[in-house]
């Protein structure tokens, strides 16, 4: 037993001297402190040292890189305004950069839109003998780039322009004729007498226009073909001209499903024949009345597509009589209602207002590539 309590007795002593020693790290102490961060080597940056200068730079964005269109106009912009105009292709080349440069600001393509800048490379282009330089600086007096619009000033302008662009420049003129028109209408006559009427825009220009392949002019055909409710006729002249016109194309393609969901037109002469016989036996003429039968031939001529048949039906049943039949009384004094003007079958007045224009007269002289 003594033995045992010697053995004991001599291990606590070197268990006591080892750790003295730093050998066995002791037992932490579970008192719920965190432990403490290890020392910094030489070789740690300190955390002031740490950048955001030592990351790799971020990928440039797709929409921070010049884009093609911004790259051709700082091309054309370097040969419009490179040296002195010199004679031969190179003077043709400016001449033909400051047209398409001029083009560009007046449609905001690649460039923040601004007519007044459009006007001064219209007049650089000019000055470099651009002829089509003129259709531009026509359509700056007719729209106003940098002053109120002045029509009558671009009259100069379209008679220049007719030696180059022959279609354009009769379009120009009909529309300075249009812009013109209000003007005249506005202007009293003298001593207090009415002004006269006054002259209304030459159609023959337009067509004109229109047979030599000027786009806008057949754009402007088709519109006025939907104001007379010729919606087939308007079609057409929006198809002609659709493969060189975004506007004519989504034109064509709107009338198109417009006409594709009216119910077919019936036969105008059986609608007009019914609503005569209607007529004829409501009113009495050549035989007794007969509110019966005129009744019965007003719904077969509405049947048939005739809207004066439909609308006096309407007036006749929206007043019955007291004991809800056919009031005769007010048969009696529907029978001379005219209701002859009829309605489109389309709504022309809603499918005018979704068709559109191309954005100026001169949209189309962009070559394809800069256009959007």
């Amino acid at each position: 037993m003594l033995r045992f309590i010697i053995r004991v007795t001599c291990c606590c002593l070197w268990l006591g001297a080892v750790q003295a020693a730093g050998s066995i790290a002791p037992e932490p102490a579970f008192d719920g402190s965190p432990p403490p961060a290890p020392p910094l080597r030489a070789a740690d940056p300190t955390p002031e040292t740490l950048s955001a200068t030592e990351l790799p730079p971020p990928a440039l964005q797709a929409g921070e890189r010049p884009s093609a269109l911004e790259a051709e106009v700082a091309r054309l912009r370097s040969r419009a305004l490179s040296a002195e105009p010199q004679p031969g292709r190179v003077a043709r080349e400016q001449a033909r950069a400051s047209w398409l440069l001029g083009l560009l600001y007046l449609h905001g393509i690649g460039v923040t839109a601004s007519p007044a800048e459009a006007a001064v490379w219209f007049e650089r282009a000019r000055a470099l003998g651009e002829p089509l330089a003129a259709a531009g600086l026509a359509w700056c007096e007719i729209d106003g780039c940098r002053t109120a619009p002045n029509p009558a000033e671009a009259q100069r302008w379209i008679t220049l322009l007719r030696r180059v662009d022959l279609p354009r420049a009769q379009y120009l003129q009909w529309l300075v004729d249009e812009r013109l028109s209000p003007l005249h209408l506005a202007t009293p006559g003298l001593r207090g007498e009415p002004a006269s009427a006054p002259p209304a825009p030459d159609r023959q220009l337009l067509l004109s226009a229109a047979r030599g392949g000027n786009v806008h002019a057949r754009i402007e055909l088709g519109f006025e073909s939907i104001t007379a409710n010729r919606p087939a006729e308007a079609l057409e002249h929006f198809r002609a001209v659709a493969s060189r016109s975004q506007a004519a194309s989504a034109n064509a393609t709107l009338l198109s499903e417009r006409l594709r969901i009216t119910p077919p037109a019936r036969s105008p002469a059986s609608a007009a024949d019914a609503f005569a016989r209607a007529q004829r036996n409501h009113r009495g003429e050549g035989q007794p009345a007969n509110f019966v039968e005129a009744i019965r031939l007003y719904r077969l001529a509405q049947s048939q597509g005739s809207e004066p048949a439909r609308r006096m039906l309407e007036l006749i049943f929206s007043r019955p009589g007291p004991d809800g039949q056919v009031d005769v009384a007010w048969m009696q004094q529907l029978a001379y209602l005219n209701l002859v003007s009829g309605v489109p079958a389309l709504d022309s007045t809603t499918v005018r207002r979704a068709l559109r224009r191309e954005p100026t007269p001169l949209f189309d002289m962009l070559p394809a590539y800069l256009r959007k």
